[in-house]
């Protein structure tokens, strides 16, 4: 028993293999502050490396046995290497990596850049997934059934999407260049404003018809299932991110914004010195033009849209109104004071366009719906007139009363009546300013006859000053419509045309008495009536009137019919009805 090894020898010490093990080379040193700054600085930078893909932080922890399986071939071989027993770290076990030449310091400056070099490899690629995932994809002849949407769906769902990618790939490759020889003179801003002209005809016409790209895709989604089965395939693929379509098409028009807001943040730490803080400067206002011509184009395009949607809803529109120099501005719902316009009290609505204001009587919905209706529906709008701004003199704003609020009035003056006209209103739009509107009333009015000063064209007067009455406005004027929709359903005005026709077709029957108030032409006219119908009943009266096809009573067989009762009409009636 005393010639057996020492147990010390069996005793297996673990070695500390952790992560926290391999962060820094430097050990820390307690109780100085400095020492820790610095051991906590560099494991933060080692954290942080996203290069150091071969660090032992991205490794899995490993179990003990995978250390004692390095140190020796078995477990009881003890003879390979007595170090080990004695604690001695063997020189191919080493842990403790050795100390690497730091790299440069990365300044704030340069940390930008390589941050706008990352977001925009990023785009790039998400442009490049679009293209090559769903375009190509969609497109493709020789998939079985054919090409999945019609050429006019893709241009409405991808446009400008080529474009924008080829742009963007060019200013990742200048950035790239930049960063792998980075020098802090470079000018970062010439890269941008290289480009600003592409970026001004790429983005506008994708950005301003997004919704009209995201309508597209929604409504081929919902009645394609070809079309729905690949969005869903392709939504599964890695490279989408399990985004959708319309998430991935929403990255354009969120591109410039960023750019805008790094290029800001790169001025800040550019030297007001260098070349490149001026570039900065043009490049952040090439794309604020650029953001600024979108937004112009998009309110012109939403205007034309929206007036395409109001002459619609017009009946017996106008065929001017809808001009390319038109441009519509707002819409004000009123009533009407007066009855120039039609009846004291009709709704209306004013529609303001830059050189006109159509003025429309505003139907009511009906609460239920007829056949009529339902095979030709009503518009929402009727036609009145078609004011040009150019005949506005004056827009009078009327003094605020107890019974006299929101109410203003327009002085128009035709120039071939030749005379002045006066239009009253009460607003009742409930998110309409009185003041608001008529300050842009007189802006457009001003714009059309080329005066600078709008102010001159709006007057603050009293009400009892043009005679506009609003005392019981509402009130008679709903008994007054209730009373036309009771008349108009008991009327029988076309009743009585409809049956004086049918009578002078079927009867020429009048009284004898009343022969001689005729004239000869209407008498002889009468007459050949007269026989033509007791011939008639003759043969109703004769008895073979029950033999088989004969007239006979409904039900009853072989049975005489009923001569039919005709209404006997006197000469004054005869006379209405052209005898």
């Amino acid at each position: 028993m005393e010639a057996c090894a020492d147990e010390s020898m069996y005793l297996f010490q673990r070695v500390d293999n952790t992560p926290s093990s391999r962060l820094s080379t430097t050990p820390y040193l307690p109780g100085s502050r400095l020492g820790k700054r610095k051991w906590l600085k560099e494991n933060l930078a080692q954290l942080a490396n996203d290069a150091d893909l071969d660090s032992p932080l991205y490794r899995n922890k490993r179990h003990s046995s995978e250390h004692l399986l390095s140190m020796s071939a078995s477990l009881l071989d003890v003879t390979s290497d007595t170090s080990m027993v004695f604690g001695d770290t063997p020189k191919s076990c080493d842990i403790l990596t050795p100390a690497q030449p730091q790299a440069a310091k990365v300044t704030a400056r340069q940390q930008v850049v390589m941050e706008l070099l990352q977001t925009e490899s990023n785009y790039v690629d998400i442009l490049h997934t679009v293209l090559t995932v769903f375009k190509e994809g969609i497109e493709d002849p020789n998939q079985r059934g054919g090409a999945l949407l019609s050429s006019t769906d893709v241009k409405h769902i991808f446009g400008t999407i080529p474009s924008i990618y080829q742009l963007h790939a060019k200013i990742r490759e200048d950035l790239t260049a930049i960063v792998n020889n980075w020098r802090e003179d470079h000018c970062v801003g010439e890269v941008i404003l290289k480009h600003a002209e592409e970026l001004v005809k790429a983005y506008p016409p994708f950005v301003n018809f997004f919704e009209k790209t995201k309508a597209t895709i929604d409504e081929c989604d919902r009645t394609n299932q070809r079309f729905h089965a690949f969005l869903m395939k392709c939504r599964s693929r890695p490279e989408c991110g399990r985004q959708t379509l319309s998430e991935l098409l929403i990255r354009p028009v969120q591109r410039l914004p960023s750019v805008v807001l790094l290029l800001s943040d790169l001025r800040k730490r550019t030297s007001k010195t260098s070349d490149d803080h001026t570039a900065l400067e043009k490049a952040i206002n090439a794309l604020n033009e650029v953001l600024t011509h979108i937004n112009e184009d998009k309110r012109k395009t939403d205007g034309q849209v929206v007036m395409f949607d109001i002459v619609n809803d017009i009946d017996n529109c106008p065929a001017n109104l809808l001009s390319s120099h038109r441009n519509f501005v707002t819409r004000v719902d009123v009533v009407a004071l007066s009855d120039i316009l039609g009846g004291k009290g009709d709704h209306i609505s004013l529609f303001l366009f830059s050189d006109s204001l159509e003025i429309c009587k505003r139907r009511a919905k009906a609460s239920f719906k007829s056949p009529a209706t339902v095979k030709t529906p009503q518009k929402a709008y009727k036609h009145i007139e078609m004011c040009p701004l150019a005949s506005i003199r004056r827009v009078v704003d009327i003094t605020e009363t107890e019974d006299c609020k929101n109410v203003f009035a327009l002085i128009c003056r035709n120039s071939a009546e030749g005379r002045e006209k006066l239009y009253s209103f009460a607003i009742t739009s409930e998110d309409v300013q009185k003041e608001d509107f008529l300050k842009t009333l007189c802006k457009s009015v001003a714009n059309t006859v080329c005066k600078a000063d709008y102010e001159n064209l709006l007057a603050a007067l009293d009400a009892e000053f043009l005679d506009i009455d609003t005392h019981n406005l509402y009130k008679p004027q709903a008994l007054k419509r209730f009373g036309k929709r009771v008349s108009r359903a008991f009327s029988f005005n076309k009743t009585p045309k409809k049956l004086r026709r049918a009578i002078s077709n079927m009867s020429p029957f009048v009284r004898e008495n009343s022969m001689h108030h005729l004239t000869p032409n209407v008498r002889k006219d009468v007459g050949m009536r007269m026989a033509t119908a007791d011939s008639s009943e003759s043969l109703q009266e004769s008895p073979i009137s029950g033999i088989a096809g004969t007239p006979s009573r409904p039900g009853i067989p072989g049975t005489p019919s009923r001569p039919r009762q005709i209404p006997v009409i006197d000469a004054e009636q005869a006379s209405k009805m052209g005898f």
